[in-house]
């Protein structure tokens, strides 16, 4: 996306351990925020302690006008709960840790004396005792509260909330659901309904008439890849009239050029292939209301987060960026564009 807006209303920051619980321990109700405000949220940068989050339309047709703001309004209610719900784990983490070292004050089960100490034999290892290694340790178990919830979760599906029948697990993402709700959500559409990776090929409904341009500059060099060269992707629209696929046909939209900038490295490459590939299946742009200027049937970008500048770090669509060419690979794996 090439600008948020003037006070970035469409973006969230969130401490890390905050975001990691609400989407590993609860993504049922990430899922259902997403899928009833119809948006995508995407990590659009990054500090060693919080997460930058985008939300944006999902689909062809615009949104309306003041769902983005609601959205983000649930989502940042969601993360409010999430937090402390975190808390609470964290605390009753805490407190069964000082159970377990027997700090429980005067319970005769947590001061029972132990065994008298043995005398310190040499330290070998394992292999010259004629042992084999120890096993590694096992993880300390989950509070009682969340491993009720894990267990809840694995057999509720996420599409109907009930009781999972004849359970159908995804090939790539392993998410489960009940055989008769994943395939009818698939007739839909070709994407699990949890996290959106995508099932089939994806075809969108960017403007047929475009060029993808593609060069290698040497000198331009951006920070935190200053060994290598830089690639310029340039987009070039003429316009056009709106198709049957687009949310008003007939209507005429003005012509665009953008341009997009990757480090010329191995992993630079392969990003810009999958960009290729994400052209060719008209994913890259569709039409919409620009959230930039607020104008409707325009091209926008749809959902490929393209570094529309060379420096100024995440906030400004530039480098550096340390994780921006792993997050844009996942992007693309959702909407099915692999290297494979």
């Amino acid at each position: 996306m090439a600008a948020c807006g003037g006070t970035c209303k469409t973006k969230v920051t969130v401490s890390k351990p905050v975001w990691d619980f609400l989407s590993k321990e609860t993504p049922a109700r990430l899922a259902r925020l997403r899928e009833e405000h119809r948006v995508s949220i995407l990590i659009d940068g990054e500090t060693s302690d919080i997460y930058v989050l985008q939300l944006s339309p999902q689909g062809p047709s615009p949104a309306p006008p003041n769902g983005l703001y609601l959205a983000r309004k649930a989502l940042k209610g969601l993360l409010k709960e999430a937090e402390k719900e975190l808390k609470k784990a964290q605390r009753q983490g805490e407190l069964m840790g000082c159970l377990a070292l027997g700090g429980g004050g005067e319970h005769p089960e947590l001061h029972r004396p132990g065994p008298p100490p043995l005398r310190a034999a040499p330290l070998l290892p394992p292999g010259a005792r004629g042992l084999p290694p120890p096993p590694p340790p096992l993880p300390p178990p989950l509070p009682p509260r969340l491993r009720e919830e894990a267990e809840e979760q694995e057999s509720t599906c996420p599409i109907c909330l009930g009781e999972i029948q004849n359970a159908k697990t995804l090939e790539k993402c392993r998410h489960s659901f009940c055989e008769g709700c994943i395939t009818r959500a698939l007739q839909v559409k070709k994407a699990c309904p949890m996290c959106g990776r995508f099932y089939g090929q994806l075809v969108g409904n960017q403007p047929q008439n475009g060029r993808m341009l593609v060069s290698k500059d040497a000198t331009l060099l951006l920070p935190s890849y200053e060994k290598y060269g830089t690639i310029v992707i340039q987009y070039v629209f003429p316009p056009g009239v709106q198709g049957a696929e687009h949310p008003n046909p007939g209507v005429r939209y003005p012509g665009t050029t953008r341009v997009a900038y990757l480090p010329d490295c191995p992993e630079g490459n392969k990003v810009l292939t999958l960009f290729r590939k994400a052209f060719d299946q008209r994913l890259t742009f569709t039409i919409g209301t620009s959230m930039t200027t607020g104008r409707p049937n325009v091209i926008t970008w749809n959902d490929i987060h393209h570094k529309t500048s060379c420096t100024g770090g995440p906030q400004l669509f530039g480098y550096p960026d340390p994780t921006y060419l792993t997050r844009v690979q996942e992007e693309l794996r959702a909407k099915g564009i692999t290297d494979d």
